[in-house]
C-alpha cells in the first residue's frame, strides 16, 4: 500500500521509525538480567555494545511515553548508565511507582523531573526520593496530584486532618537540599501553608512556583521569595475552615502581596470552576479571594508581566483596558469562563485599540477557542466549555484542521477517566467533524491513529453512554481510518461489537456492522474466532432474521451479511456456533425470499463457503433443499453467485462419493454440473473474492478422481493471482503453493485442462518474483478489500 498524500506531506524520519521499531519490540530485543549487588531483577538489551546519547535517551523515553509502554520495569533498563544517559526524565500519568523511579534517581544525575499523576501517594516520598539519591542539580521538579485519597486517613475530614501537608512527613533539611530548584510544580496536591512557608524559605533560588488546587489561604510567605519569583500560579486554590488560616490586614492581602512580587512575568489567579446539571458554570466559594479591580489598580503594579489569567475572576472593562495600555508588553491574557472575551477591545478586530500581538484565552472567537484547549489541557471544567464552544464552529467544516486536531486530542487524552464524560462527549463529536468524509484523506495517519486510540478509550471508559457511543461510531466509520490507519482492529472490533449488544439503535445498528464487516477480514483468525461468540452471532443473526422477515433489503442487511462472512472466514468455530444457532436455515430463508438479489446470494453462499471447508460441518450442508438452491445458483449469470455455489460443491465433493448421501442430486450429477460452470467462467476485470491464505485449497488440489474439483482450486488460485499479484503471488509462495500446483502440473494423472491452468498459475508466480519492469503477465493492482467492502 502506498502512502497516502498527507503521510508524503509529513513523512515519519528514519530516526522516528527506529525509535518506534525499538519501543514496540521490547519484549524481544530485551532480557532479564539479575543484579550481582543487590540480586533484583531488571531488564537490559540482549546487545550489550547498545549506547544511548543523551538527546537519544531522552527521545526514547519521550516514545514510550507517548505509546504508553513506561513501568518500573522499562525504567529499570532506562536505569543503566553504561546504556543511557538521563538529564531530563518524563514519567507524567503513567503507573510508575518509587521502585522504577528509585532505578533512574540512583544512576542518573538529573535536572528536570515529572512525576505528576504516577502511583505514588504523597510528594514528600519524591522528595525523600531525591534527597537520598542526592539529586541535588535537580532544576525542575513537577510533584502535581501526588496526594493520597480521603479513605487513607480512616474516614477522618479531609480539611481538619492535622498535618496532611504534602511536605509534612519531612523536615527542612531535605528541602534545602535541592536548593538549585526554580521551578516547582506542586499544584492538585494537599500542599498548605507550612509547605509554602518551608519551601518560600528553603528554596533561595525559586523562580516559578505552581500551588494550583491546594489548600494554602494566604500567600504572604512569598513575600520571601518575591525578588527571584517570576512565574506564579494559584488557579482554584482552596480555603478550608480551620486549616492553618491567617488573619490577613490590608498589608499582607493577597492584592498587595501579589503587587510586590515586582519580577513576575507570570502570573495565574483564574479560578476553579464547577459544571452543574443544568449546564451553568458557577465559581466554588472557597477559593482564594482577590480582587482583581484593586489588583490591576494599584498603580505601577507587576510592571514586568507578559502573560496573566484571571479567568473566572470578576473585574471591570475600564480596569482591563487601562491595564492592557500600561503594559504594552503583555503578550497573553486569559479571560475565559467570564464576559471579558467578548468586550470589544479584547474580540473585535476592528476596534482601534485591538491588541493583534496578544494570545487571549476565551470563548468569543475561534482564536481564543483555541488558545483556550492550548492552554488549560489539564482543567476538565475549561477544556469541556471550550470543546462545546468549537463543537459549533467544525459543524460544517470542508478543510482538514490538524492542528484543531492535536488540540482536540490533548484535551481528551488528558481527561479519560470516569468523571469526564463532558470532555470526552464534546471531543468525540468535535473529531467526528474534524475527520469525517473526504477531510480525512489530507489527515497524516499518526494524528488519525490518536483519534482513533482516544475514541476506543472512550468507548472502553463509557459503554453504557449511548450518544457517546454513537459519535464514537461516527467517527470510526470511514474508509480511511478502517483501511489505512494503524490501531489495534481486534479491540476496536471487539469494542462495536459490544456496542452493537447494547445498544438498541438503528443508525448504530448500520455503522457498527459496517465497521465490523471491515475490521473482521483484518484481524487474525484466532481474533476471528474471539468475536465469533454465542451472543455477538445471536446479534448479527437476529438482524438478518428481522430484515428477511421485513424482507427489506438495505444497507444493514448487507453490511451484516459481510460481518458474517468475514468472522466465519477460516474459523471452525465460528462456523459451528453459525450453524448450532440456525444460521443455515435462515440463510436458505435468504435464498428463498430474495430470489433476484445476487448482491446478497454472493454473501449467503461466501459464508456458506467458510463452512463448507470445515470437514467435521460438511455433513451438515448435504441435503435435498440447500443443494437444490446450490445447484440453481451454480448455473446463474452472475460469476460471483456460481463461484461461490461452485465452492460448495467442490469441498463437498472432494470427501468422495462414500460420503455423499444425498439422491436426488448424486455426486456425479453435481461434479458434472460444476465442471459446466468452471468452463463457462471468463476471468471477470476486477478481483471478486480475498482471501486470509491458500490453505483450505491445498487439499483440492489432491482429488485426482475428481478433476472438476481441481479445476475449481487452481482457477481461483489463477483469479486472485492474476488479479492482485502483489498480495496474492507471495503468499502462495510463501504458504507452499508453488510446490504444490507443480505437482499438479507434472502429475500424469492430472486432467489437461486443469494442467494448462496450472501451468499459467506457475508463469503467474515465476513472473512475480522478477523486478516491475520486467514482468510480462502481471501489473500492480488497486488494494483489495475484503469481500464484503463493495457496499
Amino acid at each position: 500500500m502506498g502512502f497516502a498524500m498527507a503521510e508524503l506531506e509529513d513523512p515519519p524520519t528514519l530516526l522516528q521509525c527506529c525509535m518506534d521499531f525499538i519501543c514496540d519490540n521490547l519484549d524481544d530485543l530485551c532480557h532479564k538480567v539479575r543484579s550481582q549487588n543487590t540480586g533484583s531483577l531488571h531488564i537490559a538489551f540482549r546487545q550489550q555494545d547498545v549506547f544511548f546519547h543523551n538527546e537519544l535517551s531522552e527521545l526514547f523515553l519521550s516514545r514510550l511515553w507517548e505509546k504508553n509502554k513506561v513501568t518500573d520495569q522499562v525504567l529499570t533498563l532506562l536505569s543503566s548508565p553504561d546504556t543511557f544517559r538521563l538529564r531530563r526524565v518524563c514519567v507524567k500519568c503513567t503507573p510508575v511507582g518509587l521502585e522504577g523511579l528509585r532505578a533512574i534517581l540512583y544512576n542518573h544525575k538529573l535536572v528536570e523531573l515529572d512525576v505528576s499523576n504516577i502511583n505514588v501517594k504523597r510528594a514528600s516520598s519524591i522528595v525523600q526520593l531525591l534527597y537520598e539519591s542526592s539529586q541535588d542539580v535537580l532544576q525542575a521538579l513537577n510533584v502535581s496530584g501526588l496526594q493520597p485519597n480521603k479513605q487513607d486517613f480512616n474516614g477522618e475530614p479531609f480539611g481538619n486532618f492535622e498535618g496532611l501537608g504534602a511536605f509534612a512527613t519531612i523536615n527542612r533539611t531535605l528541602v534545602s537540599r535541592l536548593r538549585n530548584i526554580r521551578l516547582l510544580n506542586i499544584s492538585h496536591t494537599n500542599f498548605d501553608m507550612q509547605d509554602l512557608e518551608m519551601v518560600a524559605s528553603e528554596l533561595p533560588h525559586l523562580e516559578s512556583l505552581d500551588i494550583s488546587k491546594t489548600y494554602v489561604s494566604s500567600l504572604t510567605p512569598l513575600l520571601l521569595c518575591k525578588h527571584q519569583l517570576k512565574s506564579l500560579s494559584t488557579y482554584g486554590v482552596s480555603v478550608v475552615q480551620g486549616r492553618d488560616n491567617w488573619e490577613e490586614d490590608e498589608k499582607h492581602s493577597a492584592e498587595r502581596v501579589i503587587a510586590e512580587l515586582s519580577s513576575l512575568r507570570h502570573l495565574d489567579i483564574s479560578t476553579e470552576e464547577t459544571f452543574s446539571v443544568s449546564g451553568t458554570f458557577f465559581a466554588s466559594q472557597n477559593q482564594l479571594k482577590i480582587n482583581v479591580d484593586k489588583l490591576l489598580s494599584i498603580p505601577g503594579v507587576l510592571p514586568n508581566l507578559t502573560s496573566l489569567d484571571i479567568s473566572g475572576r470578576d473585574l471591570s472593562e475600564s480596569t482591563l483596558l487601562s491595564f492592557l495600555e500600561s503594559h504594552p508588553q503583555l503578550a497573553f491574557l486569559g479571560v475565559m469562563m467570564g464576559p471579558a472575551c467578548f468586550w470589544d477591545f479584547i474580540w473585535d478586530e476592528e476596534y482601534e485599540g485591538f491588541r493583534r500581538d496578544l494570545r487571549v484565552t476565551g470563548e468569543g472567537n475561534e482564536a481564543q477557542i483555541l488558545e483556550a484547549l492550548r492552554q488549560y489541557s489539564d482543567r476538565a471544567v475549561y477544556v469541556q466549555k471550550a470543546l462545546y464552544k468549537l463543537f459549533g464552529r467544525t459543524s460544517g467544516m470542508e478543510h482538514p484542521r490538524v492542528d484543531v486536531i492535536k488540540l482536540v486530542v490533548q484535551g481528551m487524552k488528558n481527561h479519560c477517566d470516569t468523571k469526564s464524560l463532558g470532555v470526552q462527549m464534546a471531543a468525540s463529536a468535535c473529531l467526528y467533524n474534524l475527520t469525517r468524509h473526504d477531510i480525512s484523506k489530507s489527515v497524516p495517519s499518526r494524528d488519525l491513529s490518536d483519534v482513533v486510540n482516544l475514541t476506543l478509550k472512550a468507548m472502553e471508559v463509557f459503554p453504557n453512554h449511548q450518544q457517546l457511543q454513537k459519535n464514537a461510531l461516527l467517527t470510526l466509520c470511514s474508509d480511511r481510518i478502517l483501511q489505512e490507519v494503524k490501531f489495534d482492529r481486534y479491540r476496536a472490533a471487539r469494542l462495536v461489537m459490544h456496542c452493537l449488544c447494547t445498544h438498541e439503535d438503528a443508525t448504530m445498528h448500520r455503522m457498527a456492522v459496517a465497521i465490523i464487516s471491515i475490521l473482521a477480514a483484518k484481524i487474525s483468525t484466532e481474533q476471528t474466532a474471539l468475536l465469533g461468540t454465542q451472543n455477538y452471532l445471536q446479534k448479527l443473526l437476529r438482524i438478518v432474521k428481522e430484515k428477511t422477515e421485513e424482507q427489506q433489503v438495505d444497507i444493514t442487511l448487507k453490511f451484516t451479511l459481510s460481518a458474517l462472512w468475514n468472522l466465519t472466514d477460516e474459523s471452525p468455530s465460528t462456523c459451528t456456533t453459525f450453524v448450532e444457532n440456525g444460521g443455515l436455515e435462515l440463510f436458505m430463508q435468504i435464498l428463498e425470499v430474495f430470489p433476484n438479489e445476487s448482491n446478497l446470494h454472493t454473501k449467503v453462499l461466501g459464508l456458506i463457503n467458510n463452512i463448507a471447508e470445515v470437514r467435521g460441518l460438511r455433513k451438515v450442508l448435504l441435503r435435498e433443499d440447500f443443494m437444490e438452491y446450490v445447484r440453481k445458483l451454480l448455473v446463474c449469470d452472475h460469476i460471483e453467485v456460481s463461484y461461490f455455489a461452485a465452492g460448495i460443491v467442490a469441498h463437498l465433493a472432494s470427501e468422495g462419493r462414500d460420503h455423499w448421501n444425498l439422491r436426488e442430486h448424486t455426486w456425479e450429477q453435481m461434479l458434472s454440473t460444476l465442471l459446466v460452470a468452471v468452463r463457462s467462467w471468463n476471468n471477470p476485470s476486477g478481483e471478486m473474492v480475498a482471501y486470509r491464505s491458500f490453505h483450505p485449497f491445498f487439499p483440492l488440489l489432491e482429488c485426482y478422481a475428481t478433476p472438476a474439483v481441481q479445476l475449481w482450486s487452481v482457477w481461483a488460485m489463477q483469479h486472485v493471482c492474476t488479479k492482485n499479484p502483489d498480495r496474492y503471488c507471495p503468499m502462495l509462495i510463501e504458504e507452499g503453493g508453488e510446490e504444490r500446483v507443480k505437482q499438479l502440473a507434472t502429475n500424469p494423472t492430472t486432467a489437461e485442462e486443469v494442467r494448462k491452468l496450472a501451468k499459467l498459475v506457475i508463469e503467474l508466480l515465476q513472473d512475480s518474483k522478477l523486478p516491475l519492469r520486467q514482468r510480462k503477465l502481471l501489473k500492480p493492482a488497486d488494494t483489495a478489500g475484503s469481500p464484503g467492502q463493495e457496499d
